[in-house]
């Protein structure tokens, strides 16, 4: 009797789901940061140095969730380019058969999108960081790649922010998705992504 292939599914290579995994705690570290930081620099209260009250709270330990915000995202950037690469180049393991056609597309749709934003998001952030000459991270100048326009930094960093929340958005749909699959269809559509167990 020939085997069901709901059974010998495939799953993604070693190198995908570590990629994925990477993107994903990444992403769960820099939104929570970027939020925080946003309201820190610009909402917060305190005060200045002839003790007046004002909103925003610019010391240190702001400065260091600027900087960690922007290498984060940059690094965020990079992994998904290489797994961007890396799928498009090795490909990835046929959907699980039991699940609708319907509903395949509609989680590749999603996946897409999220790969859209996460590529759009940091380039937009690193767009505005350079229309505003907000480049010094970890005392590093980074290269910029526009002239300096602090208004136009204001209405990209609007865009930014709005790409954030769109991820969030989106990620939610993915992990409530994932938590679907496996808890009310119980199917093996999360198990492609998860680390093969060693038998025995």
């Amino acid at each position: 009797m020939a085997q069901d292939p709901k059974y010998d599914l495939p799953t993604y290579t070693p190198v995908a789901r570590g990629l994925h995994w990477w993107i994903a705690l990444l992403v769960l570290i820099q939104l929570p940061l970027g939020f925080y930081m946003a309201y820190r620099g610009n909402e917060m209260p305190g005060v200045n140095e002839n003790g007046e009250p004002v909103k925003g709270v610019w010391d240190a330990l702001t400065g260091t969730l600027y900087s960690s915000h922007k290498v984060i995202g940059l690094t965020i950037l990079l992994f998904v380019v290489l797994r961007l690469l890396y799928r498009l180049t090795q490909g990835a393991p046929r959907s699980d058969p039991t699940v609708p056609p319907a509903l395949t597309g509609v989680s590749h749709l999603v996946h897409w999108l999220l790969y859209a934003l996460l590529i759009a998001v940091p380039v937009i952030g690193y767009t505005a960081i350079s229309y505003g000459d907000y480049l010094d991270v970890f005392g590093v100048h980074l290269p910029a790649i526009t002239e300096k326009n602090e208004d136009r930094a204001k209405e990209i960093f609007e865009w930014h922010e709005t790409g954030a929340v769109l991820i969030v958005i989106f990620a939610t749909i993915h992990i409530a998705a994932a938590v679907y699959h496996h808890f009310v269809r119980k199917d093996r559509v999360v198990e492609r992504m998860i680390p093969k167990r060693a038998n025995g």
